[in-house]
């Protein structure tokens, strides 16, 4: 699937999505959140889908919502709602429903059952900021800049910001991106484990590109697992994660990607994993 404002690429199990209005540094519009509701919802039944990359065209990941074509700039008291397109595409709707709606899509992203990677290069601003830390590896240029931007436009938090922010950086300096707005450049992004790895912009997608490989071409339920019970750790006992890890344990022993596994060890190769 490819739109004037979304591409998407499948490579060797590898799904590629780029938000594509490099004019507008990818500000995200209705067609861009209907286009990433649909590619995900494909790949999490596909298993012929094994890892995402989420990205942006012309040198930017994206600077947030497109709050020229949504939300309604009316009296005092009056921006209860959309304008007619909405920010979803689904007619004019109270923001609270827009809101849930771009939630719901990002949770999605977070919950996907594979493993994703956001690549991001210049902006990655307020709600693209939230789709950028609901993937679960972040590859960074070194030209990247990260901002919490909603307080100065008035706003609250959204894209799942309050949630995922203090659990990447801890509460204290989640409160200070959040209560001033400042932009972030990639170094510090990266000091504060906002980023896994920095590097050159022209490796960017090289780099993401291979780490997406390499995490289709590995066993697909094990990584489904690891994703889940690492997400979960912030909820569970120890007691409870040890119990989850032998469930986990006892599901792929019934693979047949466990036993290439093995096999591989033995025989000193690399395993060819089939997702069976």
């Amino acid at each position: 699937m490819t739109t004037d404002h979304t591409i998407v690429e499948r490579e060797g199990g590898l799904v590629t999505i780029t938000f594509s209005r490099p004019e507008k540094k990818n500000a995200l519009t209705a067609n861009n959140w209907m286009d990433l509701d649909e590619v995900l919802r494909e790949i999490e039944t596909n298993p012929a889908d094994r890892a995402v990359v989420l990205t942006g065209a012309g040198g930017n990941f994206s600077s947030g919502a497109d709050l020229t074509g949504g939300m309604s700039s009316g009296d005092k008291g009056s921006g209860s709602g959309t304008d007619s397109g909405g920010l979803t595409g689904r007619g004019r709707q109270l923001v609270l429903n827009e809101m849930r709606t771009v939630g719901e899509i990002i949770g999605r992203l977070q919950r996907l059952p594979k493993p994703t990677i956001a690549a991001v290069d210049g902006v990655a601003v307020g709600v693209a900021l939230g789709l950028a830390m609901a993937c679960d590896l972040v590859v960074a240029s070194d030209q990247a800049r990260f901002s919490e931007v909603f307080v100065k436009r008035g706003l609250a938090l959204d894209g799942g910001s309050s949630w995922t922010l203090p659990r990447l950086i801890g509460l204290r300096r989640a409160k200070q991106m959040t209560f001033f707005g400042d932009v972030i450049g990639a170094a510090k992004a990266e000091e504060w484990g906002l980023v896994n790895e920095v590097v050159a912009p022209e490796d960017l997608m090289e780099t993401a590109t291979a780490w997406g490989h390499r995490l289709a071409s590995g066993p697909p339920t094990a990584l489904s697992l690891i994703k889940r019970l690492l997400d979960s750790s912030g909820s569970s006992s120890f007691v409870g994660a040890i119990e989850d890890e032998a469930r986990a344990q006892h599901i792929v022993f019934t693979t047949a990607d466990m036993a290439e596994g093995i096999q591989a060890f033995f025989e000193r190769r690399e395993p060819n994993f089939r997702g069976e």
